[in-house]
């Protein structure tokens, strides 16, 4: 496995640390499960749950946004 280097600022360092559930937890363990956690849809796949919608009307922008953000937190 090749290790590399990144850099973070101190207080996220910090962060990171506060989130390990061992103190001998590696960063790269941290990271990873971080990275697993999000299940942010990416816009392709909101277009694709969006246009599987079934219209009766036609919706303003705001009221496309409002859906989005319901639609991403479901």
């Amino acid at each position: 496995m090749k290790l590399t280097s990144i850099q973070l600022h101190d207080t996220t360092k910090k962060k990171l640390e506060q989130m390990k559930k061992h103190p001998k937890e590696s960063f790269d363990a941290v990271v990873n499960r971080i990275i697993e956690m999000d299940d942010t849809p990416s816009m392709e796949e909101m277009f694709r749950r969006g246009d599987a919608i079934k219209q009766k009307k036609i919706y303003s922008t705001e009221e496309i946004i409002k859906l989005t953000h319901r639609m991403r937190n479901s």
